[in-house]
């Protein structure tokens, strides 16, 4: 099986941030800010079983971008 990368996207402290191999990337004005910054980032790896989901407090974790097709699911 292929090793799967994520990019994850929270809230945290009241700022959007998104983190990917131990690093965070933070301070979005947004969630969608966020989102996009996460999904340029993801593009730019070039691997091919690189996701974005987002987190939310919960721990509920929704898929919202991966390279195939490279289209978002439908929310």
């Amino acid at each position: 099986m292929a090793n799967q990368h994520h990019f994850i996207v929270n809230h945290r402290d009241d700022i959007w941030q998104y983190t990917f191999r131990g690093s965070i990337f933070a301070h979005f004005t947004s969630r969608q800010a966020a989102i996009d910054a996460a999904i340029e980032a993801a593009r730019a790896t070039n691997e091919p079983y690189v996701q974005v989901i987002v987190q939310d407090a919960d721990m509920k974790q929704e898929l919202v971008w991966r390279p195939d097709g490279d289209e978002a699911p439908s929310a």
